[in-house]
């Protein structure tokens, strides 16, 4: 119960920091079309197992926008394809996942295509991991069984992490061009 107050709570101050970052109009619509191609993406590729562009994407707001624009987009994502995918309380891991592997934009050596790819590897366990708790919470798992999840999950986490990988190689330098045509500062690489 503790875990799912602290997931509803630091949602709520997600949002409210994100309501305070002064952000242009121009920059707004940016971060609706990225974060509605996140959705698209989703939806588009949910015949597959664990491939999509939606981390790939948000991982790119993450870092090049702000981590709190890009844990909005991430939980936006969720929440919205989880309407046409299925929900269930699982989608709030889902939604935490997205905010906790957000956090790591605010290293900036990652503004580099090449780490930002690496990270997108390991962002996959991350996931992975993290949106697993949910079936540690929400049913009558041990934490042995939690941690045989863990285990037999890593085969889609890592195909999650190498779609991750691809995602953001292919899509960097479209996302980076598009950003710095809105915001001459941000669009960089390191």
């Amino acid at each position: 119960m503790g875990l799912i107050l602290l997931a509803c709570l630091s949602t709520l101050i997600l949002f409210i920091r994100f309501e305070r970052r002064p952000l242009s109009e121009a920059m707004l619509r940016f971060i609706a079309l990225v974060t509605a191609a996140a959705i698209v993406g989703r939806i588009l590729f949910s015949s597959l197992p664990n491939i999509q562009p939606a981390t790939a994407l948000v991982l790119l707001l993450a870092v090049y926008v702000s981590p709190v624009v890009g844990a909005v987009a991430g939980l936006l994502v969720v929440v919205l394809s989880s309407l046409f995918l299925g929900s269930g309380p699982f989608v709030l891991f889902q939604a935490l996942a997205y905010m906790a592997i957000s956090l790591v934009g605010l290293v900036p050596l990652l503004k580099s295509k090449w780490l930002l790819a690496c990270y997108g590897l390991l962002a996959g366990f991350l996931y992975g991991w993290i949106s697993n708790l949910g079936f540690l919470i929400f049913t009558a798992f041990s934490r042995e069984a939690f941690l045989t999840l863990i285990v037999t999950g890593g085969v889609f986490d890592l195909v999650h992490g190498i779609g991750n990988v691809c995602f953001i190689l292919l899509l960097h330098p479209t996302f980076l061009r598009i950003l710095h045509s809105i915001d001459r500062k941000a669009g960089k690489e390191h």
